[in-house]
């Protein structure tokens, strides 16, 4: 028996190295071809990159450089701003150098004639470009930075490209929204029952104030809005019919929420209880609790590699600097900066990569096989909770109610090895199912894109969004199939088609109660969500701001800590998810093998918690 369990997880692994070999191919091409260094790096006027090695680039040259027109004096500045060079290090940067001159750069020779010019005083930003001291030009500084900002696109890559300075924080923020998921696990267990009427009470009053702030400020809102908040072109002629249907809106919700609360109180109850007593079989199947956070930093891990994979692939094209042949020039008189009348754009920092047909199938490639890989980890991730709410499920019960159970602090290694050595075809059909349809629908919105581009063809956009909601649909209907495909798969064994069949036929017993649990589950997932997200987000915005991080000499140098915030948000919410995640599975695989015994008729000898039966009970 051993040595055949050996023999097919050698032909397993196998099996899975054979099926990994285009990614293997496409992978050694991004390694041999690609370097993300040349998406945000700095380029000269040859169309070199700044600081990254390979015929593009100039390895020993890291930092972009805007040569002078004409020669320095006391109280002018003519700056180059289409033909940048790469220097070594930036002309004054540091400090033993004194004055506003300094020695000739020699390619400047080169792309503002023959005549030997000095260089300026610079400082370093984003470690990747020599800007004109502030304090000695200030007005020039100010004005090269403004016309960097003028192109969106290219700002927002800048302040994108400050992300790497930004790990040390980003780092910090994953670890505070992994604590934060600990803390709202064991609210949970402890106080679910007043976190849900907290929220339903949050949620009631949030509602009726919003109503009443837009009703009594109807027809003067759009002028109480914040700067640079648009609102659509007709808004102002019905403006204060559009503010009272939206106020009415709000107080429907109200009404609803109360309704709700007293109607079905009793099931809310019981609801809670059930999160409860999921809480608690989570925590006593200790080995869960190490689940979140190592599904957390997997995941990172997974979509930082891929990215950078898709960054590297994306670099293996064909990449043109947009070059401006006009007479462009940045210029400083005392206080006074002007431009010539030509000036369009700053050289050297816009690129743009230029696609084969071949190439663009690779792309795709890439991203269907990446996001397999995310939702195989995700089913990988809802088996293990799955097999391990089967052990507690069959764990016999004391006459006081205790628990015999064997191995808990081994549920999670017992959950993996299953999963990957018995059914990993069946995680990997049903992910694969789950990626084509996300492909699908990001092509769909790659198709609405074009469209708008092109006049925004009414018939079109309307056949795009009809398709683009069908595809959604589907997808969320695969994905809860999947779950519960996975759940009838840890406890019984079979595979995935014929679990998923059984799983919906127990599913369709029990309607009542598992739309009960699931409402619940969505409020404090919800919930949770934000309470993760937005603490992880205000500690990352609070850090980013403090000097190390907003000092543009240090190495550390945030340039927008907004956008690291809502990246540190965005990470937050992933690490939430993968906490809530835990109590979704665990309390729908509790909730289906009491459906399970039911349907064998051994529901009098089940093992399932006392919350789960009596909402079954009282749902059915």
């Amino acid at each position: 028996e051993a040595s055949a369990l050996r023999l097919h997880r050698l032909r397993l692994l196998l099996d899975l190295r054979r099926g990994l070999g285009p990614l293997q191919l496409v992978l050694q091409l991004c390694a041999d071809e690609g370097n993300v260094g040349k998406l945000f790096h700095g380029i000269n006027y040859n169309g070199k990159v700044c600081g990254i090695s390979g015929a593009d680039g100039i390895p020993d040259k890291p930092y972009l450089y805007w040569c002078m027109n004409s020669a320095q004096t006391s109280s002018s500045l003519a700056i180059n701003l289409k033909d940048p060079i790469c220097v070594d290090t930036c002309p004054g940067s540091s400090a033993s150098y004194t004055g506003t001159t300094f020695p000739t750069e020699t390619e400047c020779k080169e792309v503002s004639g023959n005549q030997a010019i000095n260089s300026y005083k610079t400082v370093v930003i984003m470690n990747r470009y020599c800007f004109p001291d502030p304090a000695t030009f200030g007005s020039a500084s100010s004005a090269l930075t403004s016309s960097l900002n003028t192109e969106a696109t290219d700002k927002f890559m800048q302040e994108l490209s400050s992300l790497p300075a930004a790990w040390p924080v980003l780092l910090l923020g994953f670890f505070v929204s992994v604590v934060l998921g600990y803390v709202w696990m064991a609210s949970l267990r402890h106080c679910a029952q007043c976190l849900i009427w907290v929220a339903i009470i949050l949620v009631i009053l949030i509602t009726f104030f919003v109503g009443l702030y837009i009703f009594v400020n109807a027809g003067t809102l759009s002028s109480r809005l914040p700067e640079g908040v648009k609102v659509p072109e007709d808004f102002g002629q019905n403006e204060k019919i559009i503010c009272q249907v939206l106020a009415a809106v709000c107080w429907v919700i109200t009404a609803a929420c109360i309704c709700l609360a007293c109607c079905f109180r009793n099931s809310i109850t019981m609801a809670v209880e059930t999160i409860e007593a999921t809480a608690e079989a989570i925590f006593e199947m200790s080995s869960l609790l190490l689940l979140p956070a190592l599904k957390a930093a997997v995941k990172i891990l997974a979509f930082v590699v891929l990215a950078y994979g898709f960054c590297a692939l994306v670099t293996t094209a064909e990449m043109s600097s947009p070059n401006d042949t006009s007479d462009d020039g940045l210029y400083q008189t005392g206080s006074t900066t002007s431009y010539v009348d030509s000036v369009t754009s700053v050289q050297g920092v816009s690129r743009s990569f230029h696609f084969t047909t071949g190439e663009k199938w690779l792309l795709v490639f890439f991203v269907f096989v990446s996001i397999w890989i995310e939702c195989f980890l995700n089913a990988l991730y809802q088996f293990i909770i799955a097999y391990a709410m089967a052990e507690y499920h069959q764990s016999p019960v004391d006459h006081d109610g205790t628990r015999e159970i064997g191995g808990g602090c081994c549920s999670l290694w017992d959950g993996l090895t299953v999963g990957l050595f018995h059914h990993c075809g069946s995680l990997a059909f049903g992910s694969a199912l789950v990626a084509a349809l996300w492909v699908v629908d990001l092509i769909v919105k790659i198709l609405e894109a074009q469209n708008q581009e092109k006049g925004n063809n009414a018939c079109v956009a309307c056949a795009l969004r009809c398709l683009e909601s069908m595809v959604a649909c589907c997808r969320e209907l695969v994905e809860f199939l999947n779950k519960n495909a996975y759940v009838y798969m840890a406890i019984t064994g079979n595979a995935f088609c014929d679990s998923a069949k059984s799983a919906m036929g127990i599913i369709a017993q029990i309607p009542g109660a598992m739309a009960v649990l699931n409402g619940a589950t969505l409020v404090f997932s919800l919930f949770g969500t934000i309470f993760v997200a937005a603490g992880s987000g205000a500690f990352t915005f609070l850090l980013t701001n403090s000097k190390t991080f907003a000092d543009q000499d240090s190495t550390f140098f945030v340039e927008s800590p907004t956008i690291v915030a809502a990246i540190s948000s965005v990470i937050g919410g992933g690490v939430a998810l993968c906490f809530m995640l835990v109590f979704d599975m665990a309390s729908d695989s509790l909730l289906l093998y009491f459906g399970l015994d039911l349907q064998t008729g051994s529901s009098g000898a089940s093992n399932a918690p006392l919350a789960i039966k009596e909402l079954v009970h009282n749902n059915s």
